[in-house]
This record gives structure tokens, sequence and C-alpha cells, in this order.
């Protein structure tokens, strides 16, 4: 019993941290690298980090590109060139445990303030213009996140997302390691949230969907071993507002726009253009 519980113990420490200090993966960088500029923040909690601005000469709105889990910004830079070529800011950062931020990675909670905190940022020295908001798989729950509590926020486009969390890490422990949801990932999800000292189903997108009545873009692909569909599903219906869905049931997760990189560009911006008109 007692080396039992020493194993449980372990496993939960040890996986907690993996969860909350994800692999650093590095990402091909875009050829040719797009024109942007890079300002210094200052996070409600005292954390800096920086902005990354790619904006034209005569932006029509203003648009914060979150990217996703294991990811960095590299992973979004060519979808936020396509929307700077179409007339739209377009405002990157790194979530925390990711690219060359610290962490640990909070799932929504603290990642969602460093939004705000670029968001105003932005209205205060670039001016301010009509929101929108884009992000992938974690990201995505970032981006409704920051439409939940920014009012001023009128588009939410959101790629691979999930409804609730704990299903997605179910699935990536047993993918990973082949272990049992009980108890094995129960324990992992309960010292995850004993580390952040927080619950973090407070931040699933499932809380707050009902909520939101922006319009909304869902792009999902039907073999995204991830993030299953009818996680997506079950987001897509929940959502309040005038909503869209572009599925293709060949794609993986966040693959969309390595797919089809020019329709991604299109249908992004012509569904902001549809709202912002």
């Amino acid at each position: 019993m007692a080396l039992a519980g020493i194993v449980l113990l372990g496993w939960s420490l040890l996986s907690a941290h993996a969860v909350l200090d994800p692999e650093r993966r590095v990402l091909p960088v875009p050829h040719p690298l797009p024109p942007y500029t890079v300002h210094q923040l200052q996070a409600p909690d005292g954390a800096s980090f920086d902005v990354w601005t790619l904006r034209p000469d005569a932006p029509r709105a203003r648009i914060l590109v979150c990217h996703g889990y294991y990811a960095n910004r590299l992973q979004v830079l060519d979808i936020a060139q396509g929307l700077r070529e179409r007339g739209y800011e377009a405002l990157l950062f790194e979530l925390r445990g990711h690219g060359r931020r610290s962490g640990p990675c909070t799932f929504g909670m603290k990642e969602t303030e460093d939004a705000l905190a670029v968001l105003r940022w932005a209205d205060r020295h670039q001016g301010p213009l009509p929101l929108g908001v884009l992000g992938l798989s974690m990201g995505a729950a970032v981006a409704c996140q920051v439409a939940f509590r920014e009012p001023n926020v009128r588009a939410v486009v959101v790629d691979s997302i999930y409804s609730r969390l704990f299903p997605v890490l179910r699935r990536g422990l047993w993918h990973r390691y082949h272990v049992p949801a009980f108890p094995l990932a129960w324990l992992t999800w309960w010292s995850v949230q004993a580390a952040l000292r927080a619950r973090i189903s407070d931040y699933d997108p499932a809380a707050i969907a009902s909520t939101l009545r922006q319009p909304l873009l869902a792009i999902q692909g039907g073999e995204d071993r991830r993030v299953t569909p009818m996680l997506g599903r079950e987001f897509y219906r929940l959502w309040a507002g005038p909503k869209d869905r572009w599925f293709e049931s060949k794609i993986a997760h966040v693959g969309m726009f390595a797919t089809h990189p020019r329709e991604y560009r299109d249908r992004v911006a012509a569904f902001f253009d549809g709202v912002f008109a």
C-alpha cells in the first residue's frame, strides 16, 4: 500500500509538471518573415512579455491572434500576415510556458489577463479600433475568455477549440503514456489544479459559451486526435450568438491552415469583413 501510494504521488507530481511546463517545440520560421514591430509589456502580476504588431497603413480593425498549446507565435504568424494584407492590424504574444516565456501554463487564467493587457496597450498607444479575436486550440479558449471579459470584442474565430479541458487532458495522457483515466488522469487533473490553486473547469469554453453573443466562425477537422469533434460540436451548440462552422473530415488538429492556407486567409478575412463592414 505504501509503495502504491508513493508511485501515485510520484505520478501526480511528474505528470502535473509535464502539463504545466509543456515541451517547447521548434516551429519553422516563415520565409520571408513578414514585417512586424516588437513592444515590451508588463502583465498585471508583473511578468514581462512582448507583443508583435503587424499593422497595415490604415487598419480597419484590430485582431488579437493566440497560438495553441505546445506552440508559439510562429504558429500563427502566417495567419497574422494574411490578416495584415487584408487590412487588419494583428497582435501576437506568447502564452505562458510557451516559446520564450516562463511558465507555468495556466490554461487561460493568467493568459487572459496578458491578452487584455495587450489590448489595453494597443488602444492607448496605437489608437482605438474595432476588435476581433482569433485563437487555435488552447489559444481559442483564451480568445473566448477575452471575448467574455472585453465588451468591445465584436467577432470571434476559433480553430480546433475544446468545450472542456479535462477530456483533452485525459486523451492526451492516453496517447502519450497509455494510462487509464482512473485514477491516473484524475490525479493529474487534481494535481494541476492544486498547483495553480484554481478550478480549471471554470475557464472552460463551455462555461461561458452560452453567454457570448458575438458572431462566431468555428474551424475544426474530423481527424483531430487531441480535441475530438464531439467537443467542438458541444462548444458550437452552446454558443449563443450568430455562428458559422467550417468543418472538414480529413483535417487534423489545427491543420486547416496548413492544408488550405489561401482559403483559410480568405474565409477568415471575409468573416471579419462581414462583421466590421
